[in-house]
């Protein structure tokens, strides 16, 4: 497979079935997305797709025949995901004050492919973990064996 730019995720991200589901987790999450889709997120989004060794056919059939449980996973991952940013860890005796305790950054808007992801991941659990596994460790996520096994867990395929 080549890539031609971001023309893969471009296609993705530009459903009609992507928007929709990018809008009801938008609202249902509370999170802000980029208004435009940018070139330079177009083209790590396809390299992930190129990555991950999966057709568009794949990640398009995720989409539209997999979508509750696409939405589900997609808010679970938000939810553990901001569970694990509250719980920073200290070594012992150097644990701040509550004062001193770092707050909570807002880092920006999301791309609007960060759904994309989610369907990778989604589409590549599905396959099985040493398939999902290899594309983490591909990606260089710290922790693949762990971030495979949070995965599997809120997708609920394991």
């Amino acid at each position: 497979m080549v890539v031609d730019g971001g023309s893969l995720a471009e296609n993705i991200v530009g459903s009609s079935a992507y928007n929709k589901l990018l809008a009801e987790l938008v609202d249902a999450a509370g999170i802000e997305v980029e208004s435009e889709y940018a070139e330079v997120f177009a083209r790590l989004d396809s390299a992930k797709i190129v990555k991950a060794k999966i057709d568009i056919e794949d990640l398009m059939f995720v989409l539209t025949n997999k979508v509750d449980l696409l939405r589900q996973y997609s808010l679970s991952k938000f939810q553990s995901l901001s569970d694990e940013e509250d719980e920073e860890e200290y070594p012992a005796g150097a644990e701040p004050s509550e004062d001193e305790k770092s707050k909570t950054l807002s880092v920006g808007k999301y791309s609007q492919g960060f759904l994309l992801t989610n369907i990778i991941e989604y589409a590549l659990a599905m396959s099985g973990r040493e398939r999902l596994l290899e594309y983490i460790k591909l990606s260089r996520i710290p922790h693949a064996k762990k971030y495979a096994d949070q995965i599997i867990k809120l997708t609920k395929l394991g």
